[in-house]
Formats: C-alpha cells, structure tokens, sequence
C-alpha cells in the first residue's frame, strides 16, 4: 500500500508538471495589463476577458483579431492601426492568463471564453450594434478562429487564417520528433484539419514560405479540407513565422477583405 501511494504520488508530481510546463510553452502570454497606447482602441470586458473594441466606420465590417500564442496583444497595435486606418472596426480579445485576461489558459476554457465573446458581439452586448465580423486569426489564434467559426452562429462573414496548423500536436512532432509521449500527453489539441470542413465562409490562408515552426503544407491541408466554397491559399515569399506581415501579404489581405 505504502509503494502505491508513493507511485500515485509521483505520478501526480510528474503529470502536474507536465501539464504547468504545458501551459508556459503553449501558452507564454504575458499577464500584464496594458492600456491601449491608440486612443481609437477602448478596452471592454466579457466575463472576466478583457476585449480592445473600436469601432468601424460607416459601411465598414468589423474585424475580430484572434492573436498567436506568445507575449501580448500589445505587440499586435501596428496590425491593429492599419485596419483601422482603413476603417475597419476591430474586436482584440485577450486570452485567459494574458493581458489581465483572468483563468488557466487550455483549449476548453479559451473556446469557451471567445464563443461568449461571440455571442456578446454578434447581439450587441459588445459595441451597442448586433455585429457578424469577419475573424481574423494569427498562428494558434488560427485553430481558436476555426473552432468558433465551425461552432458559433451566426456564422462570421469570413475568415482570414495566418499560418494555420492541422492539429498541436502536428506541430509538436514537427518541432521535437523525439519526444512522441509527450506530445501524445497534451491536454490541448486544437484539431484543425478534423473541424476544417465545416467552415463555410470565405476564406483566405496567409502562410510563410520559409515557415519552419509551422510549415506551408499545413496551410495548404487546412485549405484542401476546408468546405468553403470560396477559399485561396497566399504564400508570402520569403516570409518565415514572425515576419508574415509584409507588404505583400497585407495587400492580399486588404484585397479579400474589401470583398465584405
């Protein structure tokens, strides 16, 4: 009994810091508060989410920007400034554990958090209009982009993904192929590629030719499975992961949205 509870024991110990490691690699998002530095940029709440809001111009669409997983929304301001240069309303959520996002960041709990965040929008709880934006997401923003936009309604008017991956754990192996029982172990899975051909809306998929963290035939499978009947792959040559928004990729960008 006594080498039972000591196994138990140390599992626990083991499992625990697995799972705490997980969070830090998955999720290293920086839990300072920080008020926006563009006074166009408003920060609301949704529970206990904190939201940067502003709002778009007449006959311009709103654009709900899901971010990658490291640092803080902060760091996204020069994306954000030039879509609302052009007049586009923008929705910047921040993760539980980012931004003073309050909670444990997984999968569970970030989808739960953007759906009611979703359904506040697209009532009018948010901005004061009954709001269906267009999503925006960046690197794992992409898969929470493609998780609310397969189970929300209304369903957005369409969907811009940055380097988007087929599943965490794909990404996972691709970047440590030594290591197949921790990946296997991952409470977050993000299956993307499973939940792809439910999309329905336009899409257009940005991808770094030179991405080595996500590689462009994830893209290029996220695309293939997709059920939107409107849909384009753009490789952004010489681009690699963090430098994807050149001028080349935001031309792309700006032509898709103006469609909406």
């Amino acid at each position: 009994m006594r080498f039972l509870l000591r196994a138990i024991v140390l599992l626990a110990l083991f499992f625990g810091g697995y799972f705490t490691l997980e969070r830090f690699v998955v999720y290293p998002l920086d839990p300072r508060s920080i008020t926006p530095s563009d006074s166009r940029l408003k920060v609301a709440k949704v529970n206990d989410m904190v939201v940067w809001v502003a709002d778009a111009k007449r006959g311009k669409p709103t654009v709900l920007y899901l971010h990658g997983n490291a640092g803080h929304i902060a760091k996204r301001t020069a994306r954000l400034q030039r879509l609302m240069d052009r007049g586009y309303g923008i929705v910047a959520p921040s993760y539980r554990g980012g931004n003073g996002s309050k909670g444990w960041p997984t999968e569970t709990g970030i989808s739960k958090d953007i759906n009611a965040m979703y359904d506040a929008l697209t009532s009018g709880q948010l901005t004061g209009t009954p709001t269906t934006p267009i999503i925006y997401g960046e690197s794992i923003g992409a898969a929470v982009a493609i998780n609310l936009a397969t189970t929300a309604t209304p369903r957005p008017r369409a969907i811009a993904l940055e380097a988007p991956f087929t599943s965490l754990k794909d990404v996972a192996a691709h970047m440590h192929p030594q290591l197949p029982l921790a990946t296997g172990l991952m409470l977050s899975k993000w299956p993307s590629l499973e939940r792809a051909p439910d999309l329905q809306s336009p899409l257009l998929i940005l991808h770094g030719e030179n991405d080595d963290f996500i590689p462009p035939t994830m893209g290029r499978a996220i695309l293939q499975a997709a059920g939107s009947k409107q849909k384009e792959l753009y490789v952004v040559k010489g681009a690699g992961h963090i430098n994807m928004w050149t001028g080349d990729a935001q031309r792309r960008l700006y032509k898709f949205l103006q469609q909406f």
